[in-house]
């Protein structure tokens, strides 16, 4: 018989895995020893541009997804997974950079053992001993190159709470959005039906009205707009005075001067994110209608970031990051 679950441990600095009878492939990225190898390993499984590889979630799987990620903000990792997760896989990752541990929620089976994952559900990390309550995305992951990898690496450095990448290349599917109909299914930025987008609302609900911000990372070509970089709150509307995009991009500005940042209002850039489902959700917008119901407001929780190919390097932003979020 085939069990459903694994149970992950802790011994020393590295991981192991209970011994588990299984019938097909598992891609579990064991040997990663850091955060930014376990990205890379995850990112290199995940089903590619094409590929038609990505299932959406049923609705009993995606509430166990947040069923899961409530646990983990609420500094669990000791869990077994319901059974309709069993293509996942929960564990402590002690980082061998720094020392620090964290909670790591996985897809890992390969039924057909082709070195590719079989859904596209993604990845959900946290740090419990987090200093700041900020979220670091990735739903373009290998679309926007190295935005994985950005995002990762900024929310360890600056000890944020959590990070988020999608499962799948944005172009993994053959089937349109039945959310917005001009993105395709496993475009999680422009669509419900996934264990991304469930994420997020379960992080909404897990905070309520205390203070946390969702940054999503995303990448443009390098002719898109005239800036280098273009920020925004998921609304075509200037930042309000004091506002955190306002503060991150004058800290950065201060570390990069020759760099040209723009921000709604000053910009003839045209990536607002105003049809983004998650910036639609955290502006306010019910969860039923963010397919179709652009925000008539912004909180501020959200700021969606667009980048040329040359600065995606984390480097760059980890002092504007911790100096925004002190």
């Amino acid at each position: 018989m085939r069990f459903e679950q694994s149970i992950w441990c802790m011994l020393g600095a590295g991981v192991l895995m209970a011994s588990r009878p299984a019938a097909s492939a598992e891609l579990t990225c064991s040997s990663s020893a850091t955060l930014e190898a376990l990205v890379t390993c995850i990112r290199d499984q995940m089903p590619g541009r094409d590929s038609g590889i990505f299932v959406a979630p049923s609705s009993t799987q995606m509430t166990a997804w947040r069923s899961v990620v409530r646990a983990m903000m609420g500094g669990s990792c000791n869990l077994l997974l319901p059974s309709s997760l069993s293509s996942a896989r929960i564990r402590l990752l002690r980082d061998a950079g720094n020392g620090r541990r964290y909670c790591v929620l996985m897809e890992v089976a390969d039924r057909n053992s082709d070195g590719i994952v079989d859904l596209g559900l993604g990845t959900f990390i946290v740090d419990a001993a987090a200093e700041r309550e900020l979220s670091h995305s990735a739903p373009h992951a290998t679309a926007d190159l190295e935005t994985e990898i950005q995002a990762i690496s900024i929310f360890k450095a600056t000890r944020s709470r959590s990070f988020l990448m999608a499962g799948a290349h944005r172009d993994a599917s053959f089937d349109d959005s039945v959310c917005q109909s001009s993105y395709l299914a496993s475009d999680v930025a422009h669509d419900v039906t996934n264990a991304f987008h469930a994420t997020f609302q379960e992080l909404a609900a897990f905070y309520g009205s205390r203070p946390w911000w969702a940054i999503e990372w995303h990448g443009m070509a390098r002719d898109t707009c005239a800036e280098d970089v273009f920020a925004s709150h998921g609304m075509d509307v200037a930042p309000a005075r004091g506002d955190k995009i306002v503060e991150l991009t004058r800290n950065l500005l201060a570390r990069k001067p020759t760099w040209r940042v723009g921000v709604p209002g000053s910009s003839d850039c045209s990536l607002n994110a105003t049809t983004n489902v998650q910036g639609r959700l955290l502006n306010g917008v019910p969860t039923s209608q963010v397919c179709g119901r652009a925000a008539a407001s912004y909180s501020g929780r959200f700021l969606h970031i667009e980048q040329d190919p040359a600065f995606r390097d984390a480097r760059d932003w980890i002092d504007a990051v911790m100096d925004t979020w002190r």
